[in-house]
């Protein structure tokens, strides 16, 4: 995947002429593909190697994801996702064509992607997925529940103690969590022990 430069090593003229047109970095006016590329590409993204390995080793048609923002990286490996966040911005950013356009550059399946963005609090959303992510979008894994199929998937990260809820799910069984390698573009599924909450993302099936 091509390189961007970060918002956050951005400096000078560059980062003033990003701050006038999004405004502030973590609530901007407006999003668009530049912006996403700027904010998530910049820095390394550890879930697309995840998301490849979970669509390598997990039969998953449908994917859910509470809270997401614009984050593209499910979309890569799944061709069947549906994005959740109540930010106003965001559904002008998943009605971009060129967004589809950037994904199918990206994507490693042959079908086509289908992208559904639901503009509204996930707490109030019905459903039934193989996958689901929670990934700093609050506590998804509560809130959330009863859009994973029985049998299906959670993977979350320790954002807003979500992982800790997860642990304490006696409906969900704990499968493991993933280490990205130093080369970033592999990643190693853990079975045993159950690392730091704040640094990974862990897997569990309900």
């Amino acid at each position: 995947m091509t390189k961007y430069t970060s918002v956050f090593d951005m400096k000078g003229k560059t980062f003033d002429d990003f701050m006038r047109k999004y405004g502030d970095i973590f609530n901007p006016r407006f999003v668009d593909l530049e912006y996403y590329k700027a904010y998530y590409l910049g820095k390394y993204d550890e879930t697309i190697p995840i998301f490849n390995y979970l669509k390598q080793h997990y039969n998953i048609d449908s994917v859910v994801y509470p809270g997401s923002f614009i984050h593209l990286a499910p979309s890569y490996a799944f061709s069947n996702v549906t994005y959740i966040d109540k930010y106003e911005h965001v559904d002008d950013f998943f009605e971009d064509p060129d967004v589809l356009k950037y994904i199918s550059l990206h994507k490693i399946y042959e079908e086509e992607t289908k992208m559904t963005f639901i503009n509204e609090a996930y707490e109030k959303q019905n459903g039934q997925y193989d996958l689901m992510i929670s990934s700093n979008g609050g506590p998804v894994s509560l809130e959330c529940f009863d859009l994973l199929k029985d049998g299906g998937l959670l993977l979350v990260n320790n954002g807003h103690s979500d992982a800790d809820n997860a642990f304490d799910n006696e409906k969900l069984t704990f499968l493991g969590y993933f280490n990205v390698k130093g080369d970033h573009k592999t990643v190693e599924f853990v079975t045993e022990g159950k690392s730091k909450k704040s640094e990974t993302y862990y897997l569990f099936k309900k």
